[in-house]
């Protein structure tokens, strides 16, 4: 039996998201909570809103893409309303190895969803060595264990 729960996130206002309403897209993570459905949702004025890992967000348009909800990255784009390059940068986030991909999707505190951003990850992702990413990713995560809480 699946289990849903609700994370709230921030959606790109634009003129078209305001418009049309905000987007509900269903996020699964690979890892032991594989029967837990997040959904990121976001309503015109969220109480409070809660991050969400840019891992689960990129597992959730890769699965948006899979199951053929959408066509291309160009209408996965404009479906949640992001530009087409930011899909692709979310979405080369899924690179990384698993491990690397689990332990982001287990990250819950807000200050460490807030450190380890897309942003910040996007140079480990275009390192060519499975080994490399890895050693690129423990030294993010020394310091962002000196900076929060892990």
């Amino acid at each position: 039996m699946r289990v849903a729960r609700t994370v709230w996130v921030p959606v790109l206002r634009t003129q078209r998201n305001i418009a049309a309403g905000w987007h509900i897209v269903p996020v699964f993570c690979n890892s032991s909570d594989r029967n837990v459905i997040y959904t990121i949702a976001s309503p015109n004025k969220p109480e409070k809103a809660t991050p969400v890992s840019p891992a689960r967000l990129a597992l959730a348009l890769q699965r948006m893409l899979e199951e053929g909800e959408v066509n291309n990255q160009s209408d996965l784009a404009r479906k949640v309303g992001l530009t087409r390059a930011r899909i692709t940068q979310v979405l080369n986030l899924l690179k990384l190895p698993d491990s690397v991909i689990r332990n982001l999707c287990s990250v819950s505190e807000p200050k460490s969803i807030a450190f380890f951003s897309e942003r910040r990850l996007r140079s480990i992702t275009r390192l060519p060595r499975t080994k490399e990413q890895l050693k690129a990713f423990r030294d993010l995560e020394k310091r962002a264990a000196g900076i929060v809480t892990v």
